[in-house]
């Protein structure tokens, strides 16, 4: 049975804080291919505290989307850019916040990629996530998080506690599990638009962070890399695909168990789109 688990701690957007005079960077950074993982699976961290970042097996797309503070439909550009994966290590210089990370992560794009990119407004079809009728049915978070993404790796699957604003995501022949720890509806919303024809955008109007457990059959899969959507097959060993566990409902009747419905909208979106980037960064 392949599956694959993705974590992706909460990042924060909060507003840029004073800066040092000129061009903020990393004072050293360390970018290099991820190990390939089997066919079927993939394991992504995104850590920054302590004064260090830590990305592992991340693509570019992830990084412009922090970056820049939007959203992975929000960027367009050659298809390896979500596909073809880097871990990056890199130093804060002194003085430097968390809060600064975008803006360090730009230069580093620039500088390391050669990346390039413009902005423009684009009328998009889009998945409004909003309140259903009955109103909502949100578990609050037990304990809240901060913006800032938590310290340390991920247990692994069934050992301990996943990490409070970390999502966790598998695949088995049932469909997709999406396990939220302290999660806002936007990021949630973002979450899902990874497997829907197109990007959900929250409009439920909802503060807080809250905790799902969503199982569904997913539409499609962004930026996936030797992942599909569609059905799954039976489990090894099953004589007959009757044996194969029932297929998982739809996103749009997941989500109904939290009082939430999913509505087909067009709405203008901001689209970043890449003009220029290099495959391989220049050297450490």
């Amino acid at each position: 049975m392949k599956s694959w688990i993705l974590c992706i701690p909460v990042l924060g957007v909060a507003a840029l804080a004073q800066q040092p005079a000129g061009k903020l960077e990393f004072e050293v950074a360390s970018i290099k291919p991820a190990a390939p993982m089997p066919m079927g699976q993939m394991r992504v961290m995104m850590n920054a505290d302590g004064g260090m970042l830590r990305y592992s097996n991340v693509s570019l797309k992830d990084c412009i989307r922090v970056a820049y503070r939007v959203k992975d439909f929000q960027v367009e550009g050659p298809d390896w850019i979500g596909n073809t994966r880097f871990d990056i290590t890199a130093k804060f210089p002194e003085g430097a916040t968390q809060d600064q990370l975008p803006e360090m992560l730009q230069a580093l794009l620039a500088d390391r990629f050669k990346l390039t990119l413009h902005r423009d407004t684009k009328e998009h079809a889009i998945y409004a996530l909003v309140v259903g009728k009955g109103g909502p049915k949100l578990k609050p978070a037990e304990v809240t998080t901060p913006d800032a993404p938590p310290d340390g790796p991920p247990p692994a699957p069934g050992r301990g506690p996943m990490p409070r604003g970390a999502m966790m995501m598998m695949m088995d022949p049932s469909g997709m599990h999406l396990k939220a720890s302290s999660a806002t509806l936007p990021n949630v919303a973002e979450a899902i638009s990874r497997f829907t024809e197109r990007p959900v955008v929250d409009e439920t109007g909802i503060k807080g962070q809250y905790d799902f457990d969503l199982v569904f059959s997913p539409e499609t899969m962004h930026g996936m890399h030797g992942m599909k959507g569609g059905p799954m097959p039976p489990p090894p060993g099953a004589d007959h695909p009757e044996t194969a566990a029932e297929p998982a409902a739809s996103i749009f009747d997941a989500v109904q168990q939290y009082g939430l419905k999913l509505e087909p909208r067009k709405a203008p979106l901001e689209i970043l789109t890449v003009d220029h980037i290099e495959k391989t960064p220049t050297e450490n």
